[in-house]
């Protein structure tokens, strides 16, 4: 698994855009993805990104959560049966 999300700045005819880039699960595979967002002299770019980066690390934290729940009842488990 492998998680993390930034945000990278390409230019393109002089012009520099963000893009949000993050990993997400495809077939089993941790896969780097690009979203654009917009102008880098944008400030409604710049709360966007922002915007989806805070959503990135909330999914993030959950997923986290849901399994160390799942690993905790398992350990509880084999405590109990011993």
């Amino acid at each position: 698994m492998e998680i993390g999300c930034g945000a990278r700045i390409r230019d393109f005819d002089g012009r520099r855009y963000w893009y949000f880039w993050h990993y997400e699960r495809e077939a089993g595979r941790s896969v780097r993805h690009e979203d654009y967002v917009g102008r880098v002299e944008s400030e409604r770019s710049r709360a966007e990104l922002l915007r989806r980066m805070l959503a990135y690390h909330r999914r993030a934290e959950g997923e986290f959560a849901r399994r160390r729940a799942v690993i905790e009842r398992m350990v509880a488990a084999a405590c109990t049966s011993a």
